[in-house]
C-alpha cells in the first residue's frame, strides 16, 4: 500500500474511533520513559526560557496549544510546524512534547472558533489528544535569545556563524564579495531547497546580505534597503506587491539590491534542528529530537 494513503487511512479511523478506543495504539510512554521522568511540562518551559532576555514576556503567542503544565515529560520534539504527519512521529517514537516554532491551528494566535466545524481541525485534534501530546510553540523567545536561534541555527548550516555581527545582527558581511550565482548555489545545497525565487542578476557580486528570515514586515525590510544598501536580502516570504515591488523598482533605477525568497518554512527550519542541540544540552537527560515538518510545496 502507498505510504501517504496509509498514514491518510491511518489518521481517518484515529478520528472515527477516537470515542470508542481507550488503549493508545504506539507503546505506554511510561514504558520508554528516560531519567529525569519527574520533570513536567512547566518545568521544561521555565529552563528553555531561563536566560532569554526579558522573560517571562507579558504577551507572547508562545503557549502551551495542548496538554498540560503538569504532564510529565518522555522526549521532546522540536519542528516548524506541528504538522499531521509531525505528531504521528512524535507518538512514534515515544516524545510528548512538541517544540514548535509557528502555529499549531493557521493563525497566528491559534485562535480556534472558527475551525471548530473545520474536519481537519477536528481530526488534527482528536489525534493530538488520542496520543496526549503537548504542544508549545517556542517562536518569539527564540527569536528574543542572543543571538536569535533561527538566524544561529541558519548561519551555522551556511558556515558563516563567524561573521555575524551582534551590533548589526541582521546585516551580514562576507569577507569577500561572491557572485550571486555561488551563494545561491551554496544556500540551496546547504538548505536543501530545490528552487527559489530571485530579483536580481545571477552575475552580480555580493558582500552584504540582509536577513530577513521567516517573514518579516515590508516596511522594515525596505527600511532596512535605505539604511544599508545591502547587496542582497535573504528573505523567507513577504508580500509581492510590497518589498518585492521596491526592489524591481530600485534595480530600475540602477540599484544593486537583489532579493532571494526561500520559503518560509525552508527559510527556519535549520534554526529548529539547531534548537534541538540547543534544548538537549539544557536538558540532558531526556531526548531530544528534531523532526523536520518539511516543505509544502512541489515545483512544477
Amino acid at each position: 500500500m502507498d505510504e501517504n494513503l496509509a498514514r491518510r487511512k491511518f489518521l481517518i479511523q484515529t478520528a472515527v474511533i477516537m470515542g470508542a478506543v481507550t488503549a493508545p495504539v504506539f507503546p505506554t510512554l511510561a514504558s520508554i520513559r528516560l531519567e529525569n521522568k519527574d520533570l513536567t511540562i512547566k518545568e521544561v518551559i521555565e529552563i528553555l526560557i531561563k536566560d532569554i532576555p526579558g522573560a517571562p514576556f507579558e504577551r507572547t503567542v508562545d503557549q502551551l496549544r495542548s496538554g498540560n503544565m503538569d504532564q510529565k515529560v518522555t522526549g521532546i520534539v522540536t519542528t516548524m510546524f506541528p504538522t499531521l504527519d509531525v505528531i504521528e512521529q512524535t507518538a512514534k517514537i515515544g516524545a510528548n512534547l512538541i517544540v514548535a516554532h509557528e502555529t499549531l491551528y493557521y493563525n497566528h494566535q491559534d485562535d480556534t472558533d472558527w475551525l471548530e466545524e473545520d474536519e481537519v481541525f477536528q481530526l488534527k485534534k482528536a489525534l493530538i489528544e488520542k496520543n496526549q501530546i503537548a504542544i508549545w510553540r517556542f517562536h518569539d523567545y527564540w527569536h528574543r535569545r542572543r543571538p536569535d536561534g533561527i538566524a544561529e541555527g541558519n548561519l551555522k548550516k551556511l558556515g558563516w556563524e563567524k561573521y555575524y555581527n551582534p551590533e548589526s545582527p541582521r546585516l551580514l558581511n562576507l569577507p569577500q564579495p561572491q557572485p550571486l550565482r555561488d551563494i545561491l548555489a551554496h544556500i540551496k545545497q546547504q538548505f536543501e531547497i530545490p528552487q527559489v525565487r530571485l530579483v536580481g542578476d545571477l552575475d552580480q557580486v555580493c558582500k552584504s546580505i540582509y536577513l530577513a528570515f521567516g517573514a518579516i514586515d515590508s516596511r522594515m525590510i525596505i527600511a532596512a534597503i535605505q539604511e544599508y544598501q545591502p547587496d542582497l536580502i535573504l528573505s523567507g516570504e513577504t508580500r509581492e506587491w510590497e518589498t518585492v515591488e521596491r526592489v524591481r523598482d530600485g534595480r530600475l533605477l540602477g540599484k544593486n539590491t537583489a532579493l532571494m525568497i526561500l520559503g518560509h518554512e525552508l527559510s527556519e527550519a535549520r534554526g529548529m534542528e539547531f534548537a534541538a542541540e540547543w534544548i538537549q544540552e539544557k536538558i540532558p537527560n531526556i531526548k531530544v529530537s528534531y523532526i523536520a515538518s518539511g516543505n509544502p510545496f512541489q515545483f512544477v
